[in-house]
């Protein structure tokens, strides 16, 4: 019985070994690949004032609005916000829906496609991949400057530019539900 433990634990040391050999490889890999002349985040990404999510394989954001934005600076939100209404928006390969000055929701994979390294510059790739490197990328685009990418993971809870960000199980198998609540009116929001 000893001798098949040990046999065991051989096994699962080898198997930890190849999986963070793989990991750095994959990361080496990852950042020899060219440079795009125009990065997919930090030169094409728009700004932001709620949560964005990225889809990695395709570079397309949309973003989870939980206000109404101000038509020349989707930035920022207008000083008077409309509670009667529900938005449903589509990009990214995403469908969600917006609580008009509450909530927006949205599901998606919790298993996705491999970031295209083509859309991406070395320095966003490997922002990117400490925050997941698949599927999607739940970023904070409120000052391009000071960009920041989040790990979508289930328990997952963030403050982002004064909303609330929950990630839970979703209602498929496989899946995530991302929650969006705004919090205007109730602090100090950035405006």
């Amino acid at each position: 019985m000893k001798k098949q433990m040990r046999h065991m634990g051989r096994i699962a040391a080898l198997l930890i070994a190849a999986y963070g050999c793989g990991t750095v490889l994959g990361l080496i890999i990852q950042q020899a690949a060219p440079e795009p002349e125009l990065c997919a985040l930090h030169d094409l990404a728009g700004r932001y004032h709620a949560p964005a999510l990225m889809n990695l394989a395709t570079g397309e954001i949309v973003e989870m609005r939980v206000y109404e934005t101000k038509p020349t600076r989707p930035w920022e939100i207008k000083t008077h916000q409309r509670t009667d209404y529900v938005f449903l928006y589509y990009g990214a390969g995403l469908s969600g829906f917006t609580h008009g000055g509450q909530s927006s929701h949205v599901d998606l994979p919790q298993f996705g496609e491999t970031m295209d390294n083509k859309l991406f510059c070395r320095k966003c790739r490997w922002k990117l991949s400490l925050a997941n490197g698949k599927g999607y990328a739940l970023l904070d685009l409120h000052d391009p400057g000071n960009m920041r990418p989040y790990a979508i993971a289930k328990g997952k809870t963030y403050e982002i530019n004064g909303y609330s960000v929950s990630i839970k199980k979703g209602h498929e198998a496989l899946s995530l539900s991302i929650d969006v609540t705004g919090h205007y009116g109730e602090s100090s929001a950035d405006q």
